[in-house]
């Protein structure tokens, strides 16, 4: 009785405590957990925050990667015959003439298998912002929205929530990757995840979304089926 009493009254300080701590801290801390038992039960390694400047570890790279962001519950391991890092990464973005905007980044990198050099390929949601556009424009001025359809016609859940940039002198390899049923079946499963394909790695992004352990599954299991793809058809394409 006296022991209950005393695992009853600790409850109660850390639920007084809890609640007196800044809701940034609490949402830290509860992120923290979620990553940590989803390394856990997927065979990761944890790691916590992580500073580019330091060598000793993998940096994740890609359209969000900058001077000025910051990566935290860095997590990598092997998943499904798959090298994978899982991070959040918080970044605010400044354009002249456009609002400033902070970002935060749920991802999810693969490592490709293929040996062939996939081209630079974005999936943008018509939803980010001018910003981000115009930075991601800056940033990779050889990037072009792809004019889809030379192969097949695309399903409307696709291109009412994707447009696919690419180099205009591989838009038709990637049309070819990335055909009408892939695009519908991506339609079908990302939700509003956004893909990007560079360096021989696949990233799966996820922003403005609540963290929740499944919407880690949901990445995690739709980045598995699309990195499989993009090797398997990359082979078959000869793509170049």
């Amino acid at each position: 009785m006296i022991h209950r009493s005393i695992k009853d009254a600790a409850s109660r300080s850390r639920r007084i405590v809890n609640s007196m701590l800044p809701a940034g801290v609490i949402q830290s801390k509860l992120h923290k957990r979620i990553y940590m038992q989803f390394a856990d039960k997927i065979g990761l390694v944890y790691f916590g925050y992580v500073d580019q400047r330091v060598d000793e570890h993998r940096l994740v790279r890609g359209l969000t990667v900058s001077a000025t962001h910051k990566d935290n519950n860095y997590c990598i391991g092997s998943y499904g015959g798959y090298d994978i890092v899982l991070l959040e990464r918080q970044d605010t973005l400044h354009f002249p003439g456009k609002p400033t905007r902070h970002h935060t980044w749920i991802i999810m990198e693969f490592d490709l298998h293929t040996a062939i050099d996939i081209p630079h390929i974005f999936f943008g949601l018509h939803t980010h912002t001018d910003t981000f556009y115009a930075q991601l424009f800056t940033k990779f001025s050889t990037l072009v929205q792809s004019p889809l359809g030379t192969l097949g016609t695309y399903d409307r859940s696709f291109t009412d929530r994707y447009s696919l940039y690419t180099t205009s002198a591989q838009a038709l390899d990637v049309e070819r990757l990335f055909d009408p049923e892939t695009a519908k079946e991506m339609a079908a499963h990302f939700g509003s995840l956004t893909v990007e394909i560079a360096d021989g790695c696949l990233y799966v992004y996820a922003e403005h979304q609540r963290l929740t352990p499944s919407l880690l599954d949901v990445m995690l299991r739709n980045g598995k089926w699309l990195a499989a793809h993009i090797d398997e058809r990359a082979k078959v394409l000869h793509i170049s």
